[in-house]
Formats: C-alpha cells, sequence, structure tokens
C-alpha cells in the first residue's frame, strides 16, 4: 500500500468511527437542519449525485416538465442529505430512545398479522425515507435479523454488527452463510427487511423487470427467500415527518410468491414503486438504479 493510499485509508477509518459520534451529539431536528444545509449547497455543486438524480426522473417522469423535475431533484438530494445526517442518531442511539421517534404508523395491522402467522416475515423495504428506523421498529415487534454488505475495509465490520447488536437486532454477512443464518430464522418466525432497489451485483443475480416503465436488473434474492422459507412479504418504509417519522407498510401483489422469476420480479418493482410514490422526495434518485441495460440498449449514465 501506498504511504497517500495507507493515508486516505487510515481517514476512512477515522470518518466512519467518529462522523457517527459527532453527528449523534445533535437533537434529530438539528441533525435534519445540518442536512438540509449540506443539500441546499450541495445542489450548486457539480456532482454525480446531481446528475444522476436528473437523468433517473427524466427517463422515470417523461411527462413532467423540466421545470418540475429540477424542482423534485433539488428537494430529492436535501432529503437525501437528511437521511446521511440522521445516521448518527439512528446508529449510535439507544433503541429507546430511537423508537420514540416513531410518531404514527399507518397500516400496522398488516405487520402484525404477518408476525402472528410465525411463518417468518420479509419486509420490502426500498431505500426510501430512512430505512434505518423500520430496523429498530422491526426490532422492538420480533426477533430481528439483517443482512450487511461486508465492507471493503475490514476494520469497519466490527462496528457495523456492534451497531446492529446494539438494537437487539442479528446481523448476517450478506453472502451464502449469512443467507443460510438468514432462511434459518425466518423458519422459526423471524422478521428481516430487504432493501429490493439495488443492482446485483452479478447479471445471474437478477431478471430485468420494469420500474416505472423503465426495464431494471432486479434481484431474486427477496423472492427465493420467501419461497424457500414461506415467510410472508410486506412493503413498507420510515417517512420523515415533523415529529419524527411515520411508518407505512402496504400489501403487496401476491405474483411476488410466483415462481417465474420475471413475474415475481415485475411485482416487487409494483411494490417499490408503490412505496416510492408516497413521497417522491424521500427516495435516493442519486443512485444508478437502471445502470445495467438489456442486450442491445444505450447506456443511460
Amino acid at each position: 500500500m501506498t504511504k497517500s493510499k495507507s493515508r486516505k485509508y487510515r481517514f476512512l477509518i477515522w470518518g466512519a468511527k467518529w462522523l457517527p459520534k459527532l453527528l449523534a451529539a445533535l437533537s434529530l431536528k438539528n441533525a435534519r437542519r445540518l442536512g438540509a444545509f449540506v443539500g441546499a449547497i450541495g445542489w450548486y455543486l457539480p456532482t454525480t449525485h446531481k446528475r444522476v438524480t436528473r437523468k433517473n426522473l427524466e427517463i422515470c417522469f417523461p411527462l413532467l416538465s423540466a421545470k418540475e423535475r429540477e424542482k423534485l431533484a433539488k428537494r430529492s438530494l436535501i432529503e437525501s442529505a437528511k437521511t446521511a445526517a440522521e445516521m448518527g442518531a439512528l446508529c449510535l442511539w439507544e433503541h429507546k430512545r430511537c423508537l420514540e421517534l416513531v410518531a404514527q404508523t399507518d397500516n400496522e395491522r398488516l405487520l402484525d398479522e404477518a408476525i402472528a402467522a410465525k411463518k417468518g416475515v420479509i419486509l420490502l423495504a426500498p431505500h426510501l425515507g430512512n430505512w434505518e428506523m423500520m430496523r429498530h421498529f422491526l426490532a422492538s415487534k420480533s426477533a430481528f435479523i439483517a443482512l450487511y454488505e461486508v465492507p471493503k475495509i475490514k476494520e469497519l465490520e466490527p462496528l457495523i454488527v456492534a451497531t446492529r447488536e446494539k438494537a437487539g437486532m442479528i446481523s448476517a454477512p450478506a453472502n451464502a452463510k449469512g443467507a443460510a443464518k438468514l432462511f434459518r430464522a425466518l423458519g422459526k418466525g423471524a422478521v428481516t427487511a430487504i432493501l429490493p432497489d439495488t443492482q446485483p451485483s452479478k447479471r445471474s443475480g437478477g431478471v430485468f423487470a420494469p420500474l416505472f416503465g423503465v426495464e431494471a436488473l432486479t434481484a431474486t434474492f427477496l423472492q427465493k427467500a420467501a419461497q424457500k422459507t414461506g415467510a410472508i412479504v410486506v412493503c413498507g418504509a420510515a417517512l420523515r415527518c415533523a415529529e419524527g417519522f411515520t411508518l407505512h407498510f402496504l400489501e403487496v401483489d401476491q405474483a411476488i410468491y410466483d415462481p417465474d422469476e420475471k413475474v415475481a420480479a415485475a411485482a416487487v418493482n409494483r411494490a417499490i414503486k408503490a412505496c416510492i410514490n408516497l413521497d417522491l422526495t424521500q427516495y435516493i434518485w442519486e443512485y444508478k438504479r437502471f445502470r445495467a441495460r438489456p442486450d442491445g440498449q444505450k447506456r443511460f449514465y
């Protein structure tokens, strides 16, 4: 490792350890204010986030005027900055204190009924609002297990695991061993949350299905987990509100359980779209969701 890379490596570790602590020292209101300020400043910079957000909104909402899309793009990037600023609190505050941030729930009975069935529950939770808040809530309702991406910097993995387990959550790496642990837990009636709107690293891990009318490479892990374990799928999101968070739960199309991967993936994307439509501004449009294209199609980014 070169000297410059070693310095960058140490800086990343330091930032991952101390930035959340600094943010956690703020009240939720002040963290959001900081996020809004950073997001507003960032809007005037020529960032990749802004470019990708504009492109995603252009291809997903072609009927909106350019002015409407520009307004939505700015608000979305500000909301994303708020999400980042909230992570200190939601990762480091005590579990009980985080639960006090839940101001309201909508259709909570869907979750309760699924848990009561004791078949295991998979919450389909897109990158909308703040998904860490939803994890706290789920852990308060049932045994909760969550997969995590193993970081490239090995020193950060203990931090991720400790943060989750502090709130009573069970953690498992997003690999074959972790998936087996997840399936066993679901078989015993546990609850998990899966972020279904990230593009799989390999094409073999997904199929193309429409999202807002645009073909998107959609991971098949969620459907396979539901089919293998018999778990019930519910859609959900934790959206920011003035008092904290409002937690929404939505029914999913039963086609999610279809053995045909394309049929199931299309149902997953319909659920994602329904969630996003709750508040377009709180979705992470800066993610290159349509990076992979079907054969013969032109790249967007």
